[in-house]
């Protein structure tokens, strides 16, 4: 299989079908759908047969649309080229940045949960909204993720941003009202052996304060300095957010 039958619906950022957006080769209708029909080739590969594994599957379809942002549908897997005829991938809706697209930051925040990751100097943040992967299902946002979870979690990463002995540190963002309260749960994960001894995951509830523009961000939050501060906005999506600690 060189690539299966791929469908979805192309939407702006209001949920309005995006009509005759090229998806490959394809162009969306009147309510945003489109089709890419399945694609198959015919090979002998001698080291397949030897190794008896299927040949790996990558799939790369551009997306473009005049006054919006260029994206792409990639598709890996290791060995997904063995799949039988009649493979089909849903990519359900995908949503597609205007160019110089604008948000409504208090609006984006309000009543809204989020997770944090910060740099080692807390000079950076980076906050991905719940349903982040349900939403993301292109090129465009899966870097941000990759570079959230660096900042997260040095033991499935590899990363080395959090404290020595630490693996992960989750926290956990629950806005309130515009002007209003945020909840925050923190939670940090250590490194464990057979020799121990190990410390357990401890856990910090606690809360603070949050105000923003469409420029900055205002947080104090009790118990946890590190995070409190003005902000600015320096890179901004549906579920995505960076932030730069202003000096």
């Amino acid at each position: 299989m060189r690539r299966p039958e791929i469908s979805g619906v192309i939407v702006d950022y209001d949920k309005n079908p995006i009509a005759n957006c090229k998806v490959g080769e394809a162009l969306t209708d009147q309510n945003g759908k489109f089709t890419l029909p399945e694609m198959r080739y015919n090979a002998f590969l001698p080291t397949e047969i030897f190794a008896m594994e299927a040949p790996p599957l990558m799939v790369l379809e551009p997306i473009e649309k005049e006054g919006y942002e260029k994206d792409e549908i990639s598709i890996f897997h290791s060995r997904g080229g063995g799949q039988p005829k009649g493979a089909k991938s849903v990519m359900d809706t995908i949503f597609l940045r205007k160019i110089n697209q604008q948000f409504d930051i208090p609006a984006l925040l309000k009543n809204s949960e989020w997770q944090l990751g910060y740099t080692k100097n807390a000079d950076t943040l980076l906050l991905v909204k719940n349903g982040f992967k349900e939403w993301c299902k292109t090129d465009r946002c899966n870097p941000f993720y990759s570079e959230y979870q660096g900042l997260t979690d040095n033991y499935y990463t590899g990363a080395k941003n959090l404290p020595e002995g630490m693996i992960r540190r989750l926290i956990d963002l629950k806005f309130g009202n515009e002007k209003s309260e945020v909840k925050v749960n923190r939670i940090c994960q250590y490194t464990s052996t057979f020799e121990g001894p190990n410390k357990e995951p401890d856990t910090l509830i606690t809360k603070g304060t949050w105000q923003a523009t469409n420029q900055t961000i205002q947080l104090n939050i009790a118990k946890i300095t590190e995070i409190s501060g003005n902000f600015k906005i320096s890179d901004v999506d549906l579920y995505q957010m960076k932030l730069t600690r202003l000096k």
